[in-house]
């Protein structure tokens, strides 16, 4: 890996460590969190989550949109393992299937 890769690395890291530890600090400096932006908070993960399944369902093709549907409604009943090892199944056992 040629020097410059190595510092362009090392500084994605450092400003991926900044962000996430500057929201820690400026969270703590606050006694306690108004309800709202406790709300806001607490919707980021389904946000991200959104962001990163809708292209692929929209974008791939039926037995990709089948998958995300299927292991949306396993993930109602199961935990998140059970999710990934069902989700994973499924779409290798489609593929291969079709």
């Amino acid at each position: 890996m040629s020097a410059d890769v190595f510092l362009l690395l090392a500084a994605l890291g450092l400003v991926t460590f900044a962000t996430r530890a500057g929201g820690y600090v400026m969270i703590k400096m606050f006694k306690t969190i108004h309800p709202r932006v406790e709300a806001a908070l607490d919707a980021v993960p389904a946000a991200v989550l959104t962001t990163i399944v809708v292209p692929v369902a929209m974008t791939s093709g039926w037995k990709e949109a089948l998958t995300i549907l299927v292991s949306a409604l396993v993930g109602l009943r199961f935990g998140i393992i059970s999710v990934l090892i069902f989700g994973t199944l499924m779409i290798v056992g489609l593929r291969m299937l079709f």
